[in-house]
């Protein structure tokens, strides 16, 4: 499970309320009394939970990263589409994604480039440098999905060639020309990588930077859930294997009825941690579908663990 969806309410109120002021006027135009109003609490309160608006700038931007994460997880398992399908839907999530947040993201990215190489250092957090180890993985598989193995040393070109253009399109999109269609700026980033990849394959230049040379690429992603599979998809095949191989009766009635209430919590907004519990315990013994159960437990321990226990201090 994304781990947004075990912080405490509180903590997630405010991340939200700022979320939206920040994407609809910028958040030096934002306050945080006004956060503090928005959400019914003192302004002391608010700063019990963030010490500055900086620090819940960075937290309401890694809350974005983990929403994008989550439907980009949902994407990849959707065995309907065809590789380069499954990249084309992401990026129009992507693109999606910074349109409704553009304002925010604006200050950001300002931010960002403004930014020497120690200070970026110094402000980046371990989860911002885990999200940016497995995005350099992530891409690179997708690479290996399209292109085939041979592409792999071409990896940093590429992904600085795609990073490049997708800067040069948001920016075109927000100031030159808003009549672009996310699909269209989907579609031609395709076909851009599509001409480069082809290009370094049929020619075999000598990379600009092989894969070896970039710091991310030689650290490992710490192992948490934000990657593993969504348990949506473990739940749905939890349920085939139930429906197709338990023996009818009232008992397979159970199992089916606690998966379908486990599903719907988890997609809820804020999930209510007693009733995921309870329903895992219910489907605790049941042979076939240990293992599901074993996959679904680990994500679930990793998330509140990790994330819940560190936001109860602010509760």
């Amino acid at each position: 499970m994304n781990p947004i969806h075990g912080m405490n309410e509180k903590r997630k109120l405010v991340i939200t309320t700022a979320l939206k002021l920040f994407s609809a006027k910028g958040s030096a135009a934002t306050s945080m009394q006004e956060i503090a109003e928005l959400c019914g609490m003192s302004k002391g309160s608010l700063y019990l939970m963030f010490k500055s608006k900086e620090e819940l700038e960075a937290s309401t931007l890694e809350y974005c990263v983990y929403i994008l994460m989550d439907e980009m997880s949902q994407i990849e398992h959707e065995s309907s589409l065809t590789s380069r399908e499954r990249l084309h839907k992401q990026i129009e999530v992507l693109l999606t994604h910074v349109a409704e947040l553009k304002e925010f993201l604006r200050v950001q990215l300002r931010s960002m480039m403004m930014d020497d190489e120690q200070q970026r250092k110094e402000h980046c957090t371990p989860q911002q440098r885990d999200i940016e180890i497995r995005t350099l993985h992530w891409f690179k598989s997708k690479l290996e999905d399209l292109y085939g193995s041979e592409i792999e040393p071409y990896t940093i070109d590429l992904i600085l060639l795609t990073h490049g253009l997708f800067l040069s399109y948001v920016k075109i999109w927000f100031t030159e020309m808003p009549s672009l269609t996310v699909n269209k700026m989907a579609t031609h980033l395709l076909q851009m990588m599509d001409y480069a990849a082809q290009g370094c394959l049929q020619h075999r230049p000598e990379p600009l930077i092989s894969l070896d040379q970039w710091p991310a690429w030689i650290a490992e992603p710490q192992p948490d859930a934000a990657m593993l599979r969504h348990p949506v998809h473990i739940l749905k095949q939890m349920q085939d294997i139930a429906s197709s191989d338990l023996p009818s009766g009232q008992s397979k009635n159970d199992v089916l009825e606690t998966i379908a209430i486990l599903r719907q919590e988890i997609m809820e907004f804020m999930p209510r941690r007693a009733i995921i519990l309870g329903m895992m315990r219910n489907l605790e013994g049941i042979t076939i579908l240990e293992p599901m159960h074993s996959e679904l437990q680990h994500i679930m321990d990793t998330m509140y663990n990790r994330f819940i226990q560190a936001d109860s201090s602010n509760t």
